[in-house]
């Protein structure tokens, strides 16, 4: 849903009423993951998806007598057919959707919550009367079970005291820290940008940070060195640093303190060759073999990059992969 909390504020602005579809549950290989969700206009419109296509149309269907009634619905859908005019998946799994009206919600509260940049939680109970609870942390009472969900920031059907639950979990933006800005630098903020991670830039050279950028410039730009502004920064697991300024002096301190951080991944430009020398020199400088085997060089998926957009690309790339495997 998080995606499309701009185009939400934008119809509650407009006073025009939709419906919220959501996947609560899935089973074996459902073509969208829990949480997944879609707008439905009254018009019919729609953004977004719960399965690829698979369903829409019945969804649509669904979400329009939603709109009209004011009365959610949980709908399962299961495996297709070979009857043509049957809803279902065709690939093997299950799904269960769940369908609200727009007045369902407390947007306001989660607007802030998004333009704030803080981590939030919807719960919505399945059973009976959908009831809408809290858009915000702190606001409703939450298992130990529910708890574990919203730290590690998956969505799920949970129950309590008897009572099916929907947790929608939605995490803090993840982080892309760059030390060294250049014309790659400014590719990775534009892909940075469409996949929703809060950008930082870090270069001593202040030429460089000020003349690099043209089509997106980060959320938060340092012209200092490295070793100044890392310690001031949340290094954590929601962070994802790639080092390639090309100069060992603002490169190695930058390694040095990020090895030893709790980022979720660290990666450095250059060949198997500049690789090998940066190994050397870290190795000297006293990070240990055990660190500088989390260092991802050279950085990127091998997709055969020629360009600076194409090279971008196989680093994101390489950040989505990690990022998924470690977060979902």
């Amino acid at each position: 849903m998080k995606e499309w909390i701009p185009r939400i504020k934008e119809l509650v602005d407009k006073e025009k009423h939709f419906a919220v579809a959501r996947v609560v549950k899935t089973w074996r290989s459902s073509p969208r993951p829990v949480g997944a969700t879609m707008l439905i206009l009254a018009s019919g419109e729609m953004f977004g998806s719960v399965s690829g296509g698979c369903v829409e149309t019945s969804v649509v269907r669904s979400a329009l007598h939603v709109i009209n009634s004011g009365e959610p619905e949980l709908i399962h859908y299961g495996i297709a057919d070979d009857e043509a005019w049957e809803v279902g998946l065709s690939c093997g799994g299950k799904l269960d959707v769940l369908i609200q009206p727009d007045r369902d919600f407390s947007w306001h509260s989660l607007f802030n919550a998004f333009e704030q940049k803080e981590s939030f939680h919807l719960i919505t109970s399945v059973e009976n009367n959908f009831e809408q609870f809290s858009s915000l942390n702190g606001h409703y009472t939450l298992t130990d079970e529910m708890n574990e969900h919203v730290v590690s920031g998956k969505s799920g059907l949970l129950e309590k005291e008897g009572k099916l639950y929907f947790l929608h979990t939605f995490p803090r933006p993840y982080t892309l820290l760059l030390i060294g800005a250049a014309h790659l630098t400014s590719e990775l903020l534009t892909l940075a940008a469409w996949h929703e991670f809060e950008t930082i830039v870090i270069d001593p050279r202040d030429q460089f940070v000020k003349n690099s950028f043209r089509s997106n410039k980060a959320d938060q730009m340092y012209a200092a060195w490295p070793q100044e502004i890392l310690p001031k920064l949340s290094l954590n697991e929601q962070t994802f640093a790639v080092v390639l300024s090309h100069d060992p002096k603002i490169d190695d301190p930058a390694l040095q303190m990020l090895l030893s951080s709790d980022v979720a991944y660290v990666g450095a430009l250059g060949s198997r060759k500049t690789q090998a020398k940066r190994a050397d020199r870290l190795l000297k400088q006293g990070v240990s073999k055990e660190k500088l085997n989390k260092l991802d060089a050279p950085i990127g998926i091998d997709i055969g990059s020629q360009s600076a957009k194409e090279i971008a690309l196989s680093i994101m790339a390489g950040i989505i992969q990690v990022k998924n495997r470690k977060h979902n």
